[in-house]
């Protein structure tokens, strides 16, 4: 799964459903992401394959899946999954140092968790091929300690 690391407020609980499970949000809240999208589609321009903004950026924001506005400045990070709209897969961290030493102390290399927290997001997976083949795969966040990467 894809990862990305976002701010939150000190204190922040993502938003859970009725089954008790986190509820999949986008990192923007409803009243941001919806003037965002209407101001997209106000300054849109018809492409070739595309008439109307809503078949080229999909319809309007959708109330259930934006996050709550935040009533306190996001100072904070949390690491997010990012294949549906989002749910949390980190506590939350007041400094990127203290997210790199949780993800460390969980397995991940020093370099991968120091990449990560420099980007801000990860791929699900990376792969090198040479000669048409596979010759190293790594998933998440581990697949920045790759060796076609080491050449920032």
């Amino acid at each position: 799964m894809g990862r990305e690391i976002r701010r939150v407020p000190l204190g922040w609980e993502h938003p859970r459903g009725d089954n008790g499970r986190y509820k999949p949000m986008f990192d923007k809240d409803y009243d941001t992401a919806a003037q965002e999208w209407i101001a997209n589609c106000i300054a849109w321009q018809p492409k070739d394959s595309c008439k109307y903004y809503w078949q080229y950026a999909g319809p309007p924001p959708d109330e259930e899946t934006s996050r709550p506005a935040f009533t306190t400045e996001p100072t904070c990070y949390q690491i997010y999954e990012t294949v549906s709209e989002g749910t949390p897969k980190s506590p939350v961290f007041e400094s990127l140092d203290e997210l790199v030493a949780w993800l460390v102390a969980d397995g991940y290399s020093q370099q991968a968790a120091e990449r990560f927290a420099k980007t801000g997001w990860v791929p699900s997976m990376m792969m090198r091929v040479e000669d048409g083949k596979p010759t190293e795969i790594a998933e998440g966040i581990e697949s920045l300690a790759m060796k076609e990467i080491d050449n920032e």
